[in-house]
């Protein structure tokens, strides 16, 4: 905890009793690389592993989220870190946890370990004044007694969605714990709309996390406590899926408005999560349809991951009469690297080796990817098709119809309320 508190530049008393108090604290993983041993052991590096549930379409995938990466400022910048990751990895992939996700601070430190940006959020910032001074009676906060009714909202209001992660009671816990912004709307004691909101920017900026209503009214009511600005922000920032904002029905619209080429509003795409896939087998095991569609295509998929060596090699993707099976590779992965023997495998500008094993494929089609276009390919991030002119990802054409249905495209979006 003091190294976190050093990395991160908190207070080690403050930040003492929200460790520990933290409803997760129990269920997650706390790793840590050490150099030196005996009393002379100095922790160098660490990362917390937080279990989660996600959404992929309509498939729970349990997941971990990789938060708190952080190394000693005297040993920065020497692989520590990269080193620890490697080995949490492994260690999860023993596990058999399906995926990883996480918020990266770099990309590029992130893809070389073989994660990928999967998701992207539309946001928009607009000044209060802009927002309809709809008058804001009845918006209170929030006491114990509302969180069932918020929950109860949420349920009927949220549905599924790839990127969501899971409500359970460890999450509710957690999330109403650690948000200290809750505002209700009621009518006629029954709740009917909620918003919840923190600060960033220096405290200029109001951040949404979620808002969520069940009547007109309750929109109303809400936008018009955001326009009155009893925070007194200069700013109030959405995000979420393009749908998402648009319901809310922000037009930027004011009487000041002159230049016909000046934009009322300014909506901006931005990356939303890293996606790492951690045990081939078992993600797509879970995300593969229960029976297969009628004269579904049997194919083999090569898969390459330096980091973790026993992902690496031909799976076999079954279209049985009793569902998809997904049969992993033998012992001994495929090797890596030029072999006497082996087939170069394209894949973009990201380019490995694999002997690819005839008898495993029996003459079924071959998709070749590498583990970052499979993290792209498993989230929906784009289509089969779309990776395949991107140069991600190596298909026979006719295969491509079959991949688009098992790996539809989608909306990947981690939004700010499930942040973690």
């Amino acid at each position: 905890m003091r190294l976190l508190c050093q990395c991160f530049g908190f207070d080690l008393a403050t930040a003492r009793p929200y460790f520990y108090n933290d409803p997760y604290y129990p269920h997650n993983q706390r790793w840590g690389l050490w150099l030196g041993e005996g009393s002379s052991r100095t922790l160098v590096s660490i990362l917390t592993a937080i279990p989660l549930q996600m959404w992929i379409g309509e498939r729970l995938v349990p997941c971990m989220g990789i938060a708190g990466v952080a190394t000693h400022p005297q040993y920065r910048r020497r692989g520590y870190a990269r080193r620890l990751l490697t080995t949490v990895l492994n260690a999860l992939h023993a596990q058999g946890v399906p995926g990883a996700a996480l918020q990266a601070f770099d990309f590029d430190f992130y893809r070389p370990l073989g994660w990928e940006v999967v998701g992207s959020l539309m946001r928009v910032r607009v000044a209060p004044r802009t927002l309809p001074p709809f008058p804001p009676d009845g918006v209170r906060r929030a006491i114990e007694t509302d969180y069932p009714a918020i929950r109860q909202l949420h349920e009927r209001q949220a549905h599924p969605a790839t990127g969501r992660l899971l409500r359970d009671d460890l999450r509710w816990s957690y999330l109403l714990w650690n948000f200290r912004h809750k505002l209700v709307y009621c009518h006629s004691g029954v709740l009917e709309g909620y918003l919840i909101y923190d600060f960033v920017d220096s405290g200029w900026v109001l951040r949404v996390r979620e808002m969520l209503w069940c009547t007109e009214r309750a929109r109303r009511v809400l936008m018009g406590w955001l326009a009155t600005n009893e925070e007194h922000v200069r700013q109030v920032e959405f995000s979420g899926t393009a749908d998402e904002l648009a319901s809310l029905q922000l037009t930027g619209w004011t009487q000041a408005h002159r230049h016909p080429e000046e934009p009322f509003l300014r909506w901006e795409m931005m990356p939303s999560f890293m996606w790492r896939v951690v045990h081939p087998q078992n993600l797509l095991q879970r995300l593969f349809p229960e029976n297969p569609a009628d004269h579904a295509q049997s194919f083999c998929i090569a898969i390459h991951d330096p980091q973790i060596e026993a992902n690496s090699g031909v799976y076999m993707l079954d279209a049985g009469t009793k569902g998809w099976r997904v049969i992993a590779p033998r012992p001994n992965p495929l090797p890596v690297g030029e072999r006497e023997g082996g087939e170069s495998l394209p894949s973009g500008e990201r380019r490995f080796w694999l002997q690819v094993d005839a008898d495993r494929q029996a003459g079924l089609p071959l998709v070749r990817v590498d583990i970052r276009t499979l993290a792209l390919l498993t989230m929906g991030t784009f289509s089969a098709g779309e990776l395949a002119v991107r140069d991600l990802l190596d298909a026979p054409p006719f295969l491509i119809d079959t991949l688009d249905q098992l790996f539809p495209a989608r909306f990947p979006c981690l939004r700010p309320m499930d942040y973690f």
